[in-house]
């Protein structure tokens, strides 16, 4: 392996750890509400957690028997990865905004995505959070 020869080892390590702690960012509007979210990548680490908090887990005949709530999945996704809103020029810190959850008499989050995006809403946004959390990436995209 050679070095870029502008370029010291400890500096090409530093752009890679770099490049690796930012994630990918990514403005999506829900035209029906006028609203604007901007979206992060989520680490797998955090994807693995919220499936985990959404996970019921029964026994049936001594066989486990596991399921994925894919509406709370959704809407855990859409929470964590929003990091703002913007509706008609008032700018929200996201979904756990007090002005949110106070107004609707919500515990976090999750409930006001819940709330406020219609079913297909909440598929599509959170398609585009596992998207941007490189979900999908095909292998030719890899090889690039």
């Amino acid at each position: 392996m050679s070095l870029n020869e502008n370029m010291s080892e400890e500096q090409i390590l530093d752009g890679l750890f770099e490049a690796a702690e930012k994630l990918p960012e990514e403005t999506v509007r829900i035209k029906r509400l006028n609203m604007q979210m901007v979206l992060q990548g989520l680490t797998s680490s955090k994807v693995d957690s919220i499936r985990e908090r959404c996970t019921v887990r029964r026994t049936i005949k001594g066989a486990v028997d596991e399921k994925v709530d894919t509406e709370t999945f959704n809407a855990l996704l859409i929470s964590e990865a929003t990091s703002s809103l913007s509706v008609k020029g008032l700018t929200l810190s996201g979904w756990g905004d007090s002005r949110i959850t106070s107004r609707l008499k919500l515990s976090g989050g999750e409930q006001a995505v819940r709330r406020m995006l219609l079913a297909g809403e909440l598929d599509a946004v959170g398609d585009k959070v596992l998207e941007l959390s490189g979900f999908g990436v095909e292998i030719a995209d890899l090889k690039n």
